[in-house]
């Protein structure tokens, strides 16, 4: 990116933590991703459980292989399990030290949009975990909820779809177009706009392009 729209886009994401801060969220926002997770490393130090949701952002930045080398336990829902081993392996990532997830959008006047298929993710998030990190590039930065909501179905979940190698309409219309198909992965959706009483949070800003 241009050396002047990266000043642009790190002063916009600085607002927007100013925003999260007053709406209860603790943020940080960073330069560049290698800086993000050194300050989640640090944040979460060493033997520790940590759930982790689908996220991209996760996997681009290597957070996951890092947390193990810390000796950090990873709990976490892997292709092929069966329903009875999901859903244990989601009550025990709900139940972690740390919990880390990526919104789908975050407004300037600091809210956050999360979808979800199976509702575990956004369960995570809202209450459970000893400390909730939430980590979102520059691309999930919107005007307001109405951009946030229409980023999460026509980007975020679209580009998971494909991901996923889901069957769903969207996949082919490439847009959202609200279906009833059994392979849907956008079946609830969240957002956070104040700091929920129970649940400590750390949102965590980078001034790169992160995830869907």
């Amino acid at each position: 990116m241009d050396e002047h729209l990266q000043v642009g886009t790190l002063n916009i994401l600085m607002n927007a933590a100013e925003a999260l801060r007053k709406n209860g969220f603790e943020t940080e926002v960073f330069a560049d991703g290698a800086s993000a997770v050194a300050y989640i490393l640090k944040l979460i130090g060493l033997g520790k459980t940590v759930g982790i949701g689908g996220t991209m952002s996760v996997v681009e930045l290597g957070l996951a292989e890092r947390l193990v080398a810390a000796r950090n336990e990873i709990v976490t829902h892997q292709p092929g399990m069966g329903p009875e081993e999901r859903r244990r392996v989601f009550r025990q990532a709900q139940a972690a030290d740390f919990y880390i997830a990526s919104p789908q959008a975050v407004t300037r006047d600091g809210k956050m949009i999360f979808v979800d298929g199976f509702g575990n993710r956004v369960s995570a998030i809202s209450y459970g975990p000893g400390r909730v990190i939430l980590l979102a590039g520059r691309n999930k930065l919107v005007r307001d909820i109405d951009e946030g909501l229409w980023r999460m179905r026509n980007i975020a979940a679209l580009a998971n779809n494909i991901r996923l190698k889901k069957n769903n309409p969207c996949v082919k219309a490439g847009l959202c177009v609200d279906c009833s198909s059994p392979e849907r992965i956008c079946n609830v959706v969240t957002m956070l706009w104040k700091k929920p009483r129970g649940t400590e949070y750390s949102v965590v800003l980078v001034n790169e392009e992160l995830g869907y």
